[in-house]
């Protein structure tokens, strides 16, 4: 076989196309109640199995607080390499890839109340443990989880001003 017949062959079958994809359609249209019949229940069902992994996904958030101390300075190379692994930690939230985007995303917030800034991360459990065992040299790190749930267990009533005689200090 010589390449002029194999040329031959290719636009044999090109001048056959229409043909075949108008036998094809007429295939198609014959078969569409069955075709409908089997996409569809295939549909629903990768679409509840993605709704299924979003909500076990989201369930599983956590967060983690990063304090930096004082004298923290990083440097260029730190900050790039902190970023990246950000960046990659989205990717690293679902082996196969069947979870939607939206479950797996990493949230960052920056925060201040009145002292230094605090950088807290919110992600999947485990995406968080790899962010956190490599953090940066100079930050504390934080459950603000636990924090919230200590200080909400302190109740302070004013009752109003002590009344002289109980205070010993009677005019």
């Amino acid at each position: 076989m010589t390449v002029v017949d194999v040329i031959d062959s290719v636009l044999g079958s090109v001048s056959h196309t229409p043909q075949l994809a108008q036998s094809a359609g007429a295939a198609v249209a014959g078969n569409l109640p069955g075709i409908v019949l089997v996409t569809a229940p295939l549909l629903l069902l990768l679409a509840a199995g993605q709704s299924l992994l979003a909500r076990r996904a989201l369930a599983d958030r956590a967060s983690v607080e990063f304090l930096p101390r004082p004298g923290f300075s990083p440097d260029d190379e730190e900050i790039l390499r902190f970023v990246h692994q950000l960046a990659r930690a989205q990717a690293s939230a679902s082996r196969w890839h069947l979870t939607p985007r939206r479950a797996t995303a990493v949230r960052i917030r920056l925060t201040s109340n009145g002292g230094p800034a605090s950088y807290r991360v919110e992600a999947r459990s485990r995406t968080l443990a790899l962010i956190s065992r490599h953090a940066y040299v100079g930050c504390e790190l934080r459950d603000p989880e636990q924090e919230l749930t200590a200080a909400s267990g302190v109740t302070i009533t004013f009752e109003g001003p002590a009344s002289l005689e109980s205070t010993g200090a009677a005019a």
